[in-house]
């Protein structure tokens, strides 16, 4: 069993637990991801590693309460413990040999950035970091953010936090003043990706993305994270989750994550009547 050793709200819709898993935490790299079961009768979920400790033997997630599983989950509460904590699962990020780049988060995605950024300052790297929220309430890991970055850029659609506009403005605008970037990094919505890339394409900027599709046993048997990436057919539980952003198909990317649109809502509308049950 994997006890829950920390656990606090980030904004009202996103969550964070500090787990006890000592192997895990042992080997865990940025990029790379669990899955846990909440219970014995759960589904399994996949969710990226936000952070480890090696000397207390603890594993940091972030969740987005969206979906049955992940509302499940945050019934937890700390001292109580996770039936099934499975990991490092995934390919680390390749960060060897980076001088300087480009950190891009977008929303609940900044959670898999961190890693990713801190790792990279401590092996000496010059790190911009660019995260976008819709407003000021969802903003999360700034603190956080601003110790591992050299330089950080907050965007909001409202304006009401940071600066108004999108990564991409920031990203430009950086670039036309003269950054340049061994790597741009980004990881949020798939659409976000897509423009990310769309814009390091034309100033020919490397860009790695982190896909995270539909798994369910996380070892590439089910075939259910399947993408294509440069014309071939690719999984993201082992041969990523980490791709070329630029050979990505992002349009396929998308369709295939609206398939269970109806199934999610479906569970989360089910989460919610066993939840008001339990209350009454």
């Amino acid at each position: 069993m994997y006890r829950i050793v920390k656990k606090r709200s980030l904004n009202p819709t996103v969550s964070l637990m500090e787990i006890e898993a000592p192997l895990i935490a042992r080997k865990a790299e940025p990029g790379q991801f669990i899955i846990f079961r909440a219970k014995e009768d759960s589904e399994r979920v996949p969710l990226t590693v936000a952070d480890y400790d090696r000397e207390k033997g603890t594993v940091t997630i972030i969740y987005q309460i969206v979906g049955g599983s992940t509302m499940e989950l945050d019934t937890l509460n700390e001292g109580e413990c996770l039936h099934d904590f499975v990991g490092p699962l995934g390919r680390p990020s390749e960060l060897d040999g980076l001088k300087k780049v480009a950190v891009i988060g977008g929303g609940v995605g900044s959670a898999i950035a961190y890693p990713i950024a801190k790792k990279l300052k401590a092996m000496g790297c010059e790190v911009h970091s660019i995260v976008g929220f819709r407003n000021k309430d969802l903003v999360i890991l700034e603190d956080e953010f601003r110790t591992v970055s050299s330089e950080l850029h907050i965007m909001t659609d409202d304006g009401s936090y940071g600066t108004k506009g999108l990564v991409t403005n920031a990203l430009e605008q950086l670039i036309n003043e003269g950054s340049q970037y061994d790597e741009v990094i980004a990881i949020g919505p798939l659409i976000m990706m897509k423009f990310v890339c769309l814009l390091t394409k034309k100033y020919n900027i490397k860009t790695i993305v982190s896909m995270n599709p539909i798994m369910i046993d996380g070892t590439g048997m089910c075939g259910g994270c399947r993408l294509t990436v440069g014309g071939e057919t690719k999984f993201a539980c082992v041969d990523g989750p980490d791709f070329d952003g630029h050979l990505v198909d992002f349009d396929e990317a998308m369709h295939r994550g609206t398939m269970y649109r109806e199934f999610e809502t479906h569970a989360r509308e089910t989460g919610c009547t066993l939840m008001n049950k339990e209350v009454q």
